[in-house]
């Protein structure tokens, strides 16, 4: 079956591209509609790296850009530089220990102790929160990097479902904290997009309250059903005895106290530039970006004294170079080759937004409030997970416009549904940054159940999402 799914992969990236176009699509939509479905076929059944480097291949002679330019998008596009540095922080944090003093502190705490499933609720829920504010990409390694401490402190196997469970708790609970108030970033965008065609903005407060019940709801929900669905064995984490971390694991070194210093600081300034326009904030999103502030962040800490008395920086560059808990290079090409690929898909010169506006609008005429809500939630959350979030988040708006216009509805609650699903790409390692490092953990390195615990997670995003939308539709709507 290895050669069946090498040769799978090469069909689909190569011989889709043949088969005559339909609809809307064009020959190039063609071809990268194969590239995009080879790559993911291949990340499913194969591996990470050589579909990647494959993918840029094919990506360079799709007649969508050529092999220079192809290859500098993916290689070099910000958000690969940006995880790339924010690697070298969050990766020396793992490696000098953080993990295990977070661990040994946390289980030690009373309200913890014996309750290894209200433990894992409240670490997915005060994160969700801290999202708010804190950019999801860096805070995911972090914590990525302390469950698997986690799990290998407690004594778990390496492909338990411990691992899985909880790595996709903390993407999706992430998430949802991102994406509860559009007030920042590409959501920001999408909102004034919004506006332009109703003439008003979407009500921050009632979205917030609305996505924040269903943050709430759904921690809740996967936390404790989860754990029963995949059979995830919480008496390991219950019996275990935190002294068996040794006696190096009670405090912070100097050195680790500065890095997290330092992350801190970055994350501020991350805080900081997502806020406010104008003046340094300009500098910091516009200028410097934020790969640049993480760059310099690294710099910093690799010229700054450890101040553990060893003569070294806080962070020695070999010791992340040789470890593999530092840097995942199947997440850089993971998120190098998925996003461009995505991204391009959703282009003009494909024809797959007249396609699927063809094909949706028809479905919304005539049609009540609730329906309108509940058909753009699953509609969103399925474009979302397939291509560009901001593409068909920005696609999507015109579509249903005229319809809820017609309808006399509250044009709030389908704006404010269409952006909450449109953060959500999560099935699908192109669907968007978090879900290419999510997919690309080696610490979760089978495909199928990632996938069937991922989208048993998104399957109860949706399932809160229609009944709190579509609740809240027949009150307000």
């Amino acid at each position: 079956m290895k050669y069946v799914n090498i040769v799978i992969t090469i069909l689909l990236m190569f011989g889709v591209g043949f088969l005559p176009p339909f609809a809307t699509l064009t020959p190039v939509g063609m071809r990268l509609l194969g590239i995009f479905a080879g790559v993911i076929y291949g990340y499913s059944t194969c591996e990470i790296v050589w579909p990647s480097l494959l993918a840029m291949v094919a990506f360079g002679i799709s007649g969508y850009t050529t092999m220079s330019a192809g290859i500098a998008s993916m290689l070099g596009h910000p958000v690969v530089f940006q995880v790339l540095t924010q690697y070298f922080v969050a990766g020396a944090i793992v490696i000098y220990g953080f993990g295990k003093w977070f661990v040994r502190w946390s289980l030690s705490q009373k309200m913890f102790k014996g309750k290894p499933k209200f433990y894992t609720w409240c670490f997915m829920f005060i994160f969700m929160w801290s999202c708010l504010i804190l950019n999801d990409l860096p805070l995911s390694l972090l914590l990525y990097a302390v469950w698997n401490d986690i799990a290998d402190s407690c004594g778990y196997e390496k492909n338990s479902t411990f691992r899985y469970y909880g790595f996709c708790g903390i993407m999706v609970s992430l998430m949802l904290g991102s994406g509860m108030i559009p007030y920042r970033s590409w959501l920001l965008g999408l909102s004034v997009s919004w506006k332009e065609i109703f003439g008003a903005p979407i009500n921050m407060g009632i979205m917030f309250l609305l996505t924040a019940i269903i943050g709430t709801l759904f921690v809740t929900i996967y936390v404790y059903l989860g754990a029963k669905v995949f059979k995830v064995d919480f008496s390991i984490m219950q019996e275990f005895d935190v002294e068996k971390l040794g006696d190096e694991s009670k405090h912070l070194s100097h050195r680790m106290k500065r890095i997290i210093s330092a992350f801190v600081i970055s994350m501020l300034l991350s805080i900081y530039g997502g806020s406010f326009t104008g003046g340094f904030a300009s500098f910091l999103n516009d200028t410097l970006t934020m790969g640049g502030l993480y760059c310099l962040i690294a710099v910093l800490l690799m010229v700054l004294p450890s101040g553990d008395g060893d003569g070294k920086a806080c962070i020695v560059f070999n010791d992340i170079k040789h470890s593999d808990a530092a840097v995942s290079w199947p997440v850089i090409f993971m998120v190098a080759t998925t996003i461009p690929l995505a991204s391009a898909l959703s282009s003009e010169v494909t024809g797959v937004m007249p396609w699927l506006t063809s094909l949706f609008a028809p479905i919304f005429e005539g049609r009540s409030a609730v329906f309108i809500v509940i058909f753009t939630i699953i509609v969103m959350f399925i474009l979302t997970n397939v291509g560009s979030n901001i593409a068909f988040g920005t696609a999507m708006i015109p579509v249903i416009a005229p319809f809820v216009l017609a309808s006399g509805m509250n044009p709030v609650l389908p704006g404010a549904a269409l952006l909450w699903m449109a953060n959500l790409g999560m099935i699908l390692p192109g669907a968007s940054a978090p879900a290419s490092i999510f997919h690309g953990r080696s610490e979760i390195p089978d495909a199928g159940l990632r996938t069937k615990v991922v989208v048993f997670a998104g399957a109860i995003v949706v399932i809160l999402s229609i009944a709190v939308f579509g609740v809240a539709t027949i009150f307000l709507g």
